[in-house]
Formats: C-alpha cells, structure tokens, sequence
C-alpha cells in the first residue's frame, strides 16, 4: 500500500507544471498609479515603474513612466504589459493617484477596481492630483533615492509628520464611500514643477465626487479635530502683539444631544497644552501674559472652528462621522438615517477651546 502511494505521488509531481514565479531580475515593480480622463478614451492609466537594482550599495535610482489609454482600467494594465520586457509586479504599489478632473466626476470605479484586484494592498494610499495624476507621478525631488518614495513617506506620515496631512487608505475610503453617516476624504497633492510637490489640501467627498476643497488653514482645523495629539501651531494675538504656540498634545471630542424641542447641538470640546513657540515682540513673557494668550489663543480657535463647521454644514457633508455617531446612540434601526437627515439641516454647534499655554519656550 506504501508502495502504491509513494508511486502515484511520484506521477502526479511529474504531471505538476511548477509554480508562476519569476526571478526578480524578470520582474519590474509598480510603486505609484496615476489615473486621469483620457483624450480619446474613458481613462488614462500611467505606471510608476522601479527598476530593481543588483547592488544595494550601488543604488542608482531608475525609473519609468508608462502611460496607455483605454475604455477600462483592466485592459490599459493589460495593453502596458506589452511595452515592458518584464513582467509588471503590483505588490510594492502604495499609491493611488487620481486626476483632479476625474475625482470631480465619479471616482467610485476607480476604487472598486482597486479594492477587488488581488495582488494591490488595502494598505495603498489613495489622493487627488491636481492638475493630473500624471504629473504628481512625474515629480522626482532631488532627495529621492528611491522611486515614490517621497510621495509614500509623505502620504504615510513615516517621514514629514505635517499638520496639513492626512492619509486615506484605499480600505477607509471603500468603507466611508459606503457607509451611512459618514463622507468620505481624500488629500490633494499638487505637482509644483517637475522636482517638487505640495499636500496641504483636503477634498471633502459625497457619495462618489468632490463636493468641497479645504484651504490650508481649514484642513489643519480638519486635523486638529480627527487626529489627537497633532504637532502644530496657531497664533494668538494679545493687545496688539502677535505670538504663535507650539501644541504639545492636543484632544477633540463631541456630543450631538438632542432635545425633544429645538434643533439639535454637537458640542465639542478641544484641549490643548502649548508652548509659546513665536513672539513677535520684545516683551517679557510672564505668568500673566501666558494667560492672557492661552484665552485669546482658545477664542481664535473657537471662532475659526465654529466657522470650518458651518462652511461644511451648509454644503451638507459629514466627514466626521456625525450621522455614524447618532445611528450608535439610537435605536431604531429603520428610522434613525431618516431622522438624522432630518435634523441635519438645523444643527447647532458649540465649540469650547481650552487652550493652556504652560510656558515660554526655552528662553524665560
């Protein structure tokens, strides 16, 4: 009986055709994809490509961009495979970028593509190219080694740890772009030449296409009130002198209550603890003065929230979840999306800024 196994399994490895594995010197791996509308055709696809290097101590950064144009993503990957000798490997893929032209429209193919293709990452980042994909694809800082890697240690927060930031992986959107209660977000990187770019922009999502761009200013407020704990600074302006602080932790939360009477109110609180990290004049920085701009640092904050929150309130957005958070203190699941999108248009914000400025920095 041994005997009559050991032979058919000496048969059926003779019949096997052995696996689908190239060497790497066979393959070329796609670090970032560039999505933009095409010229002739529905889309314009365009590959990164890094060429892998023998000698890791003789790194001598290579790479290239292909570009095909064609009715569906799938058939543009398949007609780039033929301008390559080798063969093209996704699994270093870790970014997604999407022309500004085709996010205005509908980005909800390019997504489902991206979440059902089995050898792309959940993990990869998605954003917005502004003017193209493209572009954002070509830009190769001058401290690049590596092809993408900028844009991925950027994207990711590895590198730069930017206030004005902030990453979406391509599981988030899939999740936000379908669930009730929630928009999703996307970061807009701006090609500035051929070695530079520029992420310090937020697009705010409905369903499937952009409906509203935060400036700069807006989208660190966007950050301060998802993220705890985010690095940065805002001014504070006492009398007539103007001063910057240093937040060295920072936290946001809310609460939506809702009376039987009356529109409803989310109620958010932010703590920071700060540093005063800019002083536009030549005063001595004392204890009474650091109250002083921790009360007129939380006021500004207020202000500028409450602001950020009506603008996105009007265009009738919930990227931070508002709906999700009501759905998860009612109960009743047939009704409450309905009720919340009936209470939407009235909400009501009270925004409280504790702001506590500790100390002078270094010099006292």
């Amino acid at each position: 009986m041994r005997k009559l196994l050991l032979y058919a399994g000496i048969v059926l490895l003779c019949l096997t055709t052995g696996c689908e594995y190239k060497d790497i010197d066979r393959r070329i791996f796609v670090v970032a994809i560039g999505i933009d509308p095409g010229e002739e055709k529905a889309f314009k696809v365009s590959l990164k490509l890094a060429v892998p290097q023998g000698e890791v101590t003789k790194i001598d950064e290579k790479m290239l961009i292909v570009t095909e144009e064609s009715d569906s993503i799938s058939e543009a990957l398949r007609l780039m495979k033929s301008k390559v000798e080798k063969e093209l490997d996704y699994v270093h893929c870790k970014s997604i970028v999407i022309g500004e032209e085709l996010a205005v429209g509908d980005i909800r193919h390019i997504l489902d593509w991206a979440v059902r293709r089995r050898d792309i990452q959940l993990i990869l980042n998605f954003a917005i190219g502004r003017p193209a994909g493209l572009d954002v694809l070509k830009v190769k800082p001058p401290s690049e080694r590596i092809p993408s890697n900028s844009l991925i240690m950027a994207m990711s927060g590895e590198g730069t740890e930017s206030p004005f930031i902030a990453s979406v992986y391509s599981y988030k959107l899939m999740r936000d772009m379908y669930e009730q209660g929630k928009d999703p977000i996307l970061p807009i990187i701006e090609a500035e030449g051929e070695t530079r770019f520029q992420i310090d922009k937020i697009a705010l999502l409905d369903e499937h296409k952009i409906q509203l761009v935060l400036n700069p200013e807006e989208t660190r407020l966007f950050n301060l009130l998802t993220r705890p704990n985010l690095k940065t600074n805002f001014p504070a302006k006492v009398d007539e002198s103007e001063f910057q602080y240093y937040t060295e932790s920072s936290t946001s939360n809310y609460k939506i209550t809702t009376a039987s009477t009356g529109a409803p109110v989310i109620r958010y609180k932010i703590k920071i603890k700060g540093i005063v990290e800019e002083n536009s004049t030549q005063e001595l920085i004392t204890h009474p003065l650091l109250e002083k701009i921790s009360e007129a640092g939380g006021e500004e904050l207020k202000q500028s929230v409450e602001a950020l929150l009506e603008k996105i309130k009007d265009k009738r957005l919930d990227p931070f979840g508002w709906g999700l958070r009501y759905g998860t203190r009612h109960w009743n699941n047939e009704t409450e999306a309905r009720d919340w999108e009936a209470l939407y248009p009235d909400l009501k914000f009270e925004v409280t800024a504790a702001v506590r400025v500790k100390y002078s920095g270094l010099i006292k």
